[in-house]
């Protein structure tokens, strides 16, 4: 049976771990969850990669959905790694990243390959966690286009393929961090303006705070979302502010009610209402 040759680092571990902390986040941000888990092309079914291809393909390929025959292979290992793909235990990121690079270097179609491979790595992702649906990695793979291209042309399969993990893994965190920093700021920015007009008969909000929240406001609130047992000392830290700035943002965000503290000011927690 087929085995891929790769090797974890503590590096992609640990970026495996941020990745799944961040849909976390972006689960509890996303409305209606249910939303995201509706029908989706199944990945682990080799005819669905023919028939995309088809689609990706038409018009700009003769073998439209058909694997290529200069390499009488083909079939073989495309075969052996669906064998592969269908029955391995290894963690759904570690997954989708080497069916995408096994898939780029088995180079099974005349066209086409880098999309087809950055779609199915979605739909592994998507078959994971359904908040992931509808993800597109190919605009950051744009932007890095040349050290993908340096990765893939590493001699040494285990080295290229554990700097290939690590390289998605990074891209994964990057896109998935701003998809959640989005989110917040929309929705700080929402609750802002209900507040706005919930209150403004009693005048709860003061004159000059308006809908929207200074940029030091805004970014206390992410992290408050991230983590609300963050400390004073972390804030200030993270956010390069001193503890008495810090301070001031949070009485600021608490007189908005955009954040509130829950228990004791040693052992309690932020809540963040949006």
């Amino acid at each position: 049976m087929f085995s891929p040759s790769y090797h974890l680092t503590p590096k992609a571990i640990c970026l495996i771990s941020e990745i799944s902390e961040q849909v976390g986040i972006l689960e509890t941000l996303t409305e209606n969850n249910s939303k995201t888990s509706g029908e989706t092309l199944d990945p682990f079914q080799e005819d669905n990669l023919l028939r995309e291809h088809e689609k990706l393909a038409d018009g700009l390929s003769d073998g439209a959905g058909h694997y290529r025959t200069d390499d009488p292979h083909v079939r073989l290992h495309m075969s052996m790694l669906y064998d592969w793909l269908r029955n391995t235990d290894e963690h759904p990121l570690v997954i989708a990243c080497i069916f995408h690079y096994e898939l780029i270097e088995i180079h099974p179609f005349s066209e086409g390959n880098e999309r087809l491979g950055l779609l199915w790595l979605t739909l592994l992702l998507t078959q994971w966690r359904p908040v992931l649906r509808g993800l597109s990695l190919e605009p950051i793979i744009v932007e890095r286009q040349q050290e993908y291209r340096r990765i893939l042309a590493y001699l040494g399969e285990i080295v290229k393929t554990s700097h290939f993990i690590e390289f998605i893994l990074h891209c994964l965190l990057d896109i998935i961090a701003r998809e959640v920093k989005n989110k917040v700021e929309n929705k700080v920015k929402n609750k802002s303006r209900e507040k706005v007009q919930d209150n403004s008969s009693k005048n709860a909000l003061k004159e000059g705070a308006g809908a929207t929240l200074s940029n030091s406001e805004q970014r206390v609130v992410k992290l408050l979302a991230e983590d609300p047992h963050i400390t004073i000392g972390n804030l200030s830290r993270r956010l390069q502010l001193s503890e008495a700035g810090i301070n001031k943002v949070l009485a600021s965000l608490r007189k908005k009610e955009i954040i509130e503290r829950i228990g004791a000011n040693k052992n309690g927690s932020w809540k963040v209402n949006i």
